[in-house]
């Protein structure tokens, strides 16, 4: 797709490659919905606003039915404003291979950005999605509520990769909250490796019986960047499971890493984890873990630690013959690297080469 304002570099940093293969597409420039497709059998693709004239259950059940209207004045101002962002279901049984990519550009000097997105998966569907945003332009300023409500019904499984692509003139507000069914399973990867003027994001997720969530980030905080984000899981299920791991670099940036895991019923399970690499002095990781038991039969433990890049590393690296630069890109890659463990090769591989290709922009 020719996108006059957005070049083709801008939307593969975000996952958006109209020659790859995929199951479907959805892209949003500003409030205009520019592309919308699904070519697959039992996938439904369309814009929020006309699915609830199609599934009535949508705004009567699911349309701000786990995320509070009133958590803050950008869900508020969603709630009463035409809802702008797609509906995704994918019907009971349906196992889809191939990717769907979304895409949601920002290019109105100054304005507020709502997106309400929704994904309903029947009974035993899967589906992974790579839903990427940016700016239009290089210049734009503004500010992003992205709004996603995930529903995944029994013995479901659902990747979720975001990757964001802003600009330090950018406020970006998402808010998201899932379902996760019984036995079912989600998996959310958010790569973030460009400057933005702040990030808040903090999805939460209710995990039911045999059920789930493992949350993945990735962050490179630039200069003057400034994110405050993490993910809750809440095991509310017996045998429910969660992971939380973070990897944060800050290159003068500052990283809030906010972590929560909480065990209720019989047999959760829990782990998280945030690392974090200070490149200077200028940066900021704070990292903060929580974990709240309220049955005795659980298993929750988490890890922390932030640091610098290791002298002993870099002399060796560079002994061996590469530069100074060359050694640090070596080594903040590998600690970036997060091997997914139940992603498809190819949303790994996306994944893989827009870190790469953001981490040789950088150093």
């Amino acid at each position: 797709m020719n996108i006059p304002s957005v070049d083709s570099e801008q939307l593969l940093n975000i996952g958006y490659d109209a020659c790859a293969a995929s199951c479907g597409n959805f892209m949003v420039l500003d409030h205009t919905i520019l592309d919308i497709e699904s070519r697959y059998q039992g996938l439904k693709v369309m814009p929020l606003a006309k699915a609830f004239d199609v599934y009535p259950h949508i705004r009567e059940k699911l349309f701000f039915g786990i995320v509070d209207k009133d958590k803050n004045e950008y869900t508020r101002m969603s709630y009463n404003s035409e809802p702008v962002g797609y509906y995704i279901r994918v019907e009971e049984g349906v196992k889809i291979e191939e990717p769907l990519q979304a895409a949601f550009l920002f290019g109105e000097q100054g304005s507020t950005q709502l997106i309400h997105n929704i994904i309903e998966l029947c009974d035993g569907a899967e589906i992974n999605i790579v839903n990427g945003c940016t700016t239009a332009t290089h210049h734009s300023q503004g500010t992003h509520v992205g709004i996603t409500e995930t529903y995944l019904g029994k013995n479901s499984s659902l990747g979720f990769t975001m990757l964001h692509n802003w600009g330090n003139t950018v406020e970006v507000f998402p808010v998201g909250a899932i379902l996760v069914g019984e036995n079912a399973r989600y998996i959310s990867n958010y790569v973030a490796m460009t400057a933005v003027k702040k990030i808040v994001s903090y999805p939460v997720a209710h995990v039911k019986q045999g059920g789930s969530a493992r949350f993945f980030s990735i962050i490179f905080a630039k200069k003057g960047s400034y994110f405050d984000s993490g993910a809750k899981a809440l095991l509310e299920g017996a045998g429910a499971n969660g992971e939380i791991i973070g990897r944060v670099v800050s290159d003068g940036g500052t990283v809030i890493s906010r972590q929560m895991l909480s065990g209720n019923e019989p047999g959760t399970v829990g782990h998280m984890e945030c690392s974090g690499l200070l490149l200077n002095e200028n940066g900021v990781i704070h990292s903060i873990p929580e974990l709240r038991g309220a049955h005795p039969d659980i298993n929750l433990s988490h890890e922390a630690a932030v640091g610098k890049i290791s002298t002993e590393e870099l002399s060796y690296l560079m002994t061996r013959g590469l530069t100074e630069e060359q050694a640090r890109s070596l080594i903040i890659r590998g600690f970036l690297d997060i091997k997914i463990e139940g992603l498809p090769a190819k949303v790994q591989a996306l994944v893989d080469e827009v870190i790469e290709r953001s981490i040789a922009g950088s150093i």
